[in-house]
């Protein structure tokens, strides 16, 4: 009987003495093989995980300011000639292709999809809990992009449906979709601290996906969403799970952005956070969201819903209260 339990025992010993292995190599190699208790000094080389992205984005920002004379925030679209004369899918078809870049993949109109690398219908919906029946809720989209989980909302039932972007090429985008498939939906220039119900009024449901790495205040960012929920909030993140801290709030910062992929040949300069699930159910918990739940660990490593304590029904402003001046 006790056989078992000596081998599980030894077993977890064993998991936790390579866990702290592995941890003693990663701090040895991150300060230098410096003696504990010493600090670097502003001579010394950055661990590597710094000095690569911090690297890419001085030699993109100098790229930038090279030619920054002759450049714009957006892109010129080049406009389709006898516009007036072509039938209204040639039109589309031509917005949709004169675009240099897109995220989503969404059906534009019937039958025409926009060439986004990211399938949200395969590789999201499935997975970030959206409720098949909105019927009547007023719903806001945060980090909306061109707009693939508006128009769903707007298809299952939402009475209205707000998306807010803080990349303005992002919102032409999803004007694009929206002429083209009469959709009511509309999308907005706005950061997440920007957000209070005197602006855009209350929601009932909130779709927070995508957004919470790319953020330096991550903290008031879920307090600017608090204060304009009034039920349901949806929260999708990318994670950092240490198993040394498993079960205690931890964060990981990254203070110039992140490389990627398999030879680490990408870089995201806007990634500054990654926390783990202990720290996101915590934070959630501080700023006033209960009943918070997993939903989704695999393929995307962290889904979450949370609700108010007291619901009530999400409107839009009062605009006798002239919210806008």
């Amino acid at each position: 009987m006790q056989v078992p339990a000596v081998r599980e025992y030894v077993e977890r010993v064993r998991a936790l003495t390579a866990d702290r292995d592995r941890l003693a190599r990663e701090v040895q190699a991150l300060s230098g093989h410096r003696p504990p208790g010493t600090v670097q000094s502003a001579g010394e080389p950055l661990p590597d995980d710094w000095a690569l992205p911090k690297q890419r984005r001085q030699a993109m920002s100098k790229a930038w300011h090279e030619v920054a004379a002759v450049e714009r925030l957006t892109p010129r679209i080049e406009p389709a000639q006898g516009a007036l004369d072509m039938a209204l899918r040639d039109l589309v078809r031509h917005q949709v292709a004169a675009e240099p870049y897109w995220f989503q993949k969404l059906e534009v109109m019937p039958g025409l999809f926009s060439p986004g690398w990211s399938d949200p219908a395969k590789d999201k919906l499935p997975y970030y809990g959206l409720p098949d029946d909105l019927t009547g809720k007023r719903v806001l989209d945060i980090g909306c992009a061109e707009g693939f989980f508006s128009f769903e909302a707007e298809r299952r039932g939402a009475r209205e449906v707000v998306g807010i972007d803080s990349f303005p090429d992002s919102v032409r985008r999803f004007n694009i979709v929206k002429a083209a498939r009469q959709s009511n939906a509309n999308a907005f220039l706005m950061n997440v601290y920007d957000l209070e119900p005197k602006r855009l009024g209350t929601f009932d449901v909130v779709l927070f996906y995508g957004v919470f790495y790319h953020l330096k205040h991550p903290q008031l960012a879920l307090e600017r969403i608090r204060s304009i929920c009034t039920g349901d909030l949806l929260f999708q993140t990318h994670m950092h799970e240490e198993p040394c801290v498993k079960g205690t709030p931890w964060a990981r910062y990254y203070p110039h952005g992140m490389m990627s992929g398999a030879n680490k040949e990408l870089y995201d300069p806007t990634i500054f956070w990654l926390f783990n699930s202990a720290c996101c159910m915590a934070m959630l918990d501080h700023v006033g969201f209960t009943n918070a739940r997993i939903l989704a660990t695999d393929p995307h490593p962290f889904v979450v819903s949370a609700c108010v304590p007291e619901r009530s029904a999400g409107c839009p402003p009062d605009q006798t209260d002239s919210p806008w001046c």
